[in-house]
């Protein structure tokens, strides 16, 4: 757990201030109250009338809002205005939003930020999930990413309902605002999980620094960092350092382990003003040292592999809504060894997936109370906490048991609540980690406190490039600094199952078997811990694509990563191979019992060729797939080909002396 304490230098207060809520408000009428002149719409925002108008009648603050009203579900439109964004800033805009009726496959009635270059090219935006069904006014939030520095074309704001969706719907009070980072973020990077060291290790306690001074006019120059380790309720530090020379705005540091306290500790980090000794934002972590490892059924080790009954285990799974005893013989008869039911399963359907030798990953996500999918006899905040210990009590104990879902997509507004339930899990269920998966893929760094393990989700086709699997790990591994497991949810569902007119479905289609491959190996080529397709029961809802089809397929995808679970478990030191940085190329190393493994993956829809240098002498290069010899000039050389979407995995023999000619895995394997 991290907790934050931030103050800003007298300094360098005039000259940035600290809070978005202290800078101007860029949007022009937020509160609705001006009216057009010659329109029912508000002054100086812009939409189709049919749909948008302002509303004197209902009104948050002041005297009006915008309003929407929609019947059809197949008309699409936004009511926005101009705005103007400076390239490098970041900002947070919000809206307050009442609902009524509003229905549909989307997330709601939101609003969003867009910003494009010259050429009018989209470069990027900001997303917040909206509000359906019936709500009393609630705050929308979201902040951008930092304003591509070619920006220098129209940005513009919008209010909206998502796309297929219809009802009614108000917006107040919408803000636009400059976001100033904190100076100072940090992430515990090891221990990695329930933030445990033991004299058996890890040896060092190792802190990733990150400092934003670009939004506060100072240079690395200008500033120290003093970290100090303490005993929880002390005030002698049984260590502190001063770093007075600081060459990158992000590093590590090491404290070493054997230093603290048995049970509960603090690290302290501080940003300091050289010139004036003041404090400019400080942050606080927590580390338990224990006498010795905590045994558990399912745990998590320093290498953010799940551990299963003291044996790693690559997490290779499905989404479901319910359980059957038919559907889990289907399932059964696969490579999967886990699933995801959003219907949380009763004891019957634990002992039926145990009896099959499935894990469950229990979901709990939806108990927060005033979201869209609470269950209704979760009536008040009061009610989440009980609720949660009797599903814990119940199932803690039971074999089937993985982990504990506890958040899909809920906004990062409601990072505190998220991160208390993380912190009830660990109290209640020492035994198990708690899964969460995102579509914020640009705010995982923030979410950190709410998790064990994380995931994105990614789901390109057809509209998307498939290489948005590949990019959305690359950030999500990024956002965790590699210090928490990563759990990735590829996509094997169409589309069209979430559309409601036929116009509509028509533009949509299921993954090909080569998207679904290409895909999932993006995601462990990119640093995947673990796999959980969606969905299971997407699978039986396509109507475009016969089950047993698409079935066949993701089956298919899913036997040729198991059959080399040994080698992704594995973390054998691996040899420094080289290749030349390619936006169509995901790959990665691995090393099991002595044979080094390549795995390269186009992503792209067209042919290519990777040339790869090793560091030592190859005796042979075979693909694990076809048994296939590939060339090595020089036996320091190797040229992959690659057929559109195409997935290389590679044994190379003879690089090791310990084990002369190679040993290679005795696999039957169909990528």
């Amino acid at each position: 757990m991290r907790f934050r304490m931030v103050c800003i230098s007298s300094a360098i207060l005039a000259a940035a201030l600290a809070s978005a809520g202290e800078m101007p408000n860029l949007a022009a009428n937020p509160g609705f109250e001006a009216a057009a002149a010659e329109s029912t719409l508000p002054a100086q925002w812009s939409g189709d009338t049919n749909v948008y108008s302002r509303d004197a009648t209902v009104a948050r603050s002041g005297e009006a809002s915008l309003k929407f009203q929609n019947a059809d579900a197949g008309r699409y439109v936004l009511c926005g205005q101009p705005i103007e964004l400076e390239a490098g800033a970041r900002y947070e805009i919000s809206a307050w939003v009442k609902t009524e009726n509003i229905e549909g496959n989307e997330s709601g009635a939101t609003l969003c930020i867009e910003y494009r270059n010259q050429e009018g090219q989209y470069l990027g935006g900001a997303y917040p999930a909206g509000i359906t069904g019936t709500r009393d006014w609630t705050l929308v939030q979201g902040v951008t990413q930092r304003i591509p520095e070619e920006k220098t074309g129209p940005c513009s704001l919008a209010c909206y309902v998502r796309q297929g969706m219809t009802g009614t719907a108000w917006w107040d009070d919408v803000s636009v605002r400059r976001f100033r980072e904190d100076p100072l973020s940090t992430v515990l990077k090891s221990p990695n999980y329930r933030n445990e060291i033991t004299r058996d290790g890890p040896r060092d306690v190792v802190v990733f620094v990150e400092l934003n001074l670009r939004d506060y006019g100072l240079e690395l120059d200008d500033v120290a960092l003093r970290y100090a380790a303490y005993p929880e309720g002390a005030d002698q530090p049984v260590l502190s350092e001063q770093m007075d020379v600081i060459r990158t705005p992000s590093f590590d540091i090491s404290l070493r382990g054997r230093k603290f306290d048995e049970g509960a500790n603090r690290i302290e980090v501080a940003l300091v003003e050289k010139s004036t000794g003041e404090t400019l934002a400080a942050e606080t972590l927590r580390v338990t040292r224990l006498a010795e490892r905590a045994t558990r059924t399912v745990d998590i080790d320093e290498h953010n592999r799940l551990v299963v009954d003291g044996r790693p285990f690559f997490p290779l799974g499905m989404y479901w809504s319910g359980i059957s005893q038919e559907q889990l013989d289907l399932y059964a008869d696969s490579a999967f060894n886990c699933l995801m039911p959003y219907g949380m399963p009763t004891q019957e359907q634990m002992d039926m997936a145990q009896a099959r030798g499935l894990k469950v990953i229990y979901s709990v996500k939806d108990i927060y109370h005033d979201t869209t999918y609470c269950p209704d006899f979760i009536t008040s905040r009061d009610d989440e906490t009980p609720f949660i210990r009797g599903k814990v009590e119940a199932f803690r104990e039971h074999p089937a048991l993985l982990a504990w879902y506890l958040n899909d997509e809920l906004p990062l507004s409601m990072l505190d609540r998220l991160a208390a339930r993380r912190e009830l899990l660990e109290e209640l269920d020492p035994g198990h980690p708690t899964w969460v998966v995102l579509y914020q893929v640009d705010e995982v760094r923030q979410y950190l406190p709410s998790f064990h393990a994380i995931g994105t989700d990614p789901y390109p086709i057809p509209a998307r490039p498939v290489a948005l699997a590949g990019q959305w790990t690359r950030k999500t591994v990024d956002g965790v600094c590699g210090a928490r497991p990563v759990w990735m949810v590829p996509q094997v569902f169409n589309w069209a199952n979430y559309k409601k007119t036929p116009e509509e479905k028509a533009q949509h289609r299921a993954p090909t078997l080569d998207e679904m491959r290409s895909m999932a190996w993006q995601c462990i080529a990119e640093g995947a811990n673990g796999l959980v397709f969606y969905s299971w029961f997407d699978l039986h809802k396509d109507a475009a694509t016969p089950f047993d089809d698409q079935w066949a397929r993701v089956k298919q995808v899913a036997a040729g990563i198991a059959a080399l679970t040994p080698v992704l478990l594995s973390v054998e030191e691996v040899p420094a191979i080289r290749t030349s940085d390619e936006p169509w190329l995901n790959w990665t190393v691995k090393k099991h019992e002595g044979t080094v493994y390549l795995i390269a993956v186009n992503n792209a829809p067209e042919k290519h060729v990777a040339a790869f240098s090793l560091p030592k002498k190859a005796r042979k290069a075979l693909d694990v797939a076809t048994g296939e010899e590939w060339p090595l000039p020089d036996r320091r050389n190797l040229e992959l080909q690659f057929d559109p979407l195409e997935v290389h995995v590679v044994a190379l023999h003879g690089m090791e002396r310990a084990w002369g000619v190679g040993f290679t895995l005795n696999l039957d394997v169909d990528l």
